[in-house]
């Protein structure tokens, strides 16, 4: 084979291997915001027939896509058998919050400590716009996931742990999968942004206590949520 026909195939092979990596990421996200938005139900057989007319994918991607929802907790593969949503107890969704709560608790009081004043002022504006959303229609669910996420994410960014951050970015997929297979958001988010206001005035008066304290009682109301709604 001459020169530039070993480079073409090269160049052809690390082509397809992409593509086959963002096939698998893309089956993932897909696969992940319907478990996350409970379009799949704990306990719901999932079919990888079904998944690859969704997704035009071969088994390969959607194999891989199910084999990292496993390990995040989110399904269960049975040899064999097949592929199920995740049916967890009530014991281990409140071990998982335990878990939230703790880290969540780690990241605010970090960020109480280091978080720069040009952080704040966006911390602030963010929950002006959260506490802009019109909570009392119950029609909002979705902005205020989004708004929430970039509320607890600004925590985080502020606590300049990127190793603690990168293991608890994940806890928020987790939590609303349970938040949506149990009570949903209208039902407490009212409150819930809130309480985002003390919070906010622990960081600001640079409290680290305070600030580990509020935010574990923030997801332990979450939490109480949750399992209020399990059937």
């Amino acid at each position: 084979m001459s020169r530039y026909g070993a480079r073409f195939r090269s160049g052809m092979q690390a082509i397809e291997k992409a593509s086959r990596v963002n096939k698998k990421d893309e089956v993932y996200e897909l696969l992940v915001s319907r478990l996350v938005t409970a379009q799949y139900r704990f306990g719901q057989r999932l079919s990888v027939k079904e998944i690859a007319a969704d997704t035009d994918a071969s088994r390969q991607p959607i194999m891989a896509a199910l084999n990292r929802l496993e390990a995040e907790g989110f399904v269960r593969i049975i040899p064999q058998v097949g592929c199920a949503v995740a049916n967890p107890g009530r014991e281990e969704i409140a071990d998982f919050y335990l878990m939230f709560e703790r880290m969540e608790g780690l990241l605010a009081e970090l960020a109480a400590a280091r978080r720069t004043d040009a952080q704040l002022r966006d911390l602030r504006r963010l929950q002006d716009q959260i506490m802009g959303i019109d909570f009392a229609s119950g029609e909002h669910g979705s902005e205020y996931t989004l708004l929430n996420r970039r509320f607890h994410q600004l925590i985080h960014d502020m606590a300049q742990s990127p190793f603690v951050d990168e293991r608890a970015a994940s806890n928020f997929n987790m939590s609303d999968f349970f938040i949506n297979q149990s009570v949903g958001f209208p039902s407490f988010m009212g409150d819930a942004a809130k309480e985002h206001d003390d919070i906010i005035e622990a960081i600001a008066a640079k409290s680290p206590s305070r600030a580990r304290t509020l935010a574990e009682a923030h997801i332990a109301d979450i939490a109480h949520w949750v399992s209020k709604g399990l059937r």
